[in-house]
């Protein structure tokens, strides 16, 4: 138990060491921007925003509807159902 908690440190110790080396590696390795482009300011156009209001669409009977439980409502006044 105590060998294996030891190697387990030195494991975590080197780590801890070894990390400033390899984020220092990798920050070395990485490229850089292209320094050469322009930078333009862009044109901005503001524009006016109104809501539209959504056509209403007129209720029509042309759908197929089972009816399982009759009564709870009223139909529409445009449909001309037969009552049963």
């Amino acid at each position: 138990m105590r060998k294996s908690f030891t190697v387990f440190a030195a494991l975590f110790a080197a780590s801890l060491a070894a990390t400033p080396f390899v984020v220092g590696a990798s920050n070395a390795l990485a490229t850089t921007d292209a320094s050469d482009t322009v930078v333009m300011p862009a044109l901005v156009t503001p524009i006016e925003v109104a809501a539209v209001p959504a056509p209403v669409a007129a209720e029509t009977c042309t759908r197929k509807v089972r009816v399982v439980y009759s009564g709870y409502a009223a139909p529409a006044s445009s449909c001309t159902v037969a009552a049963r």
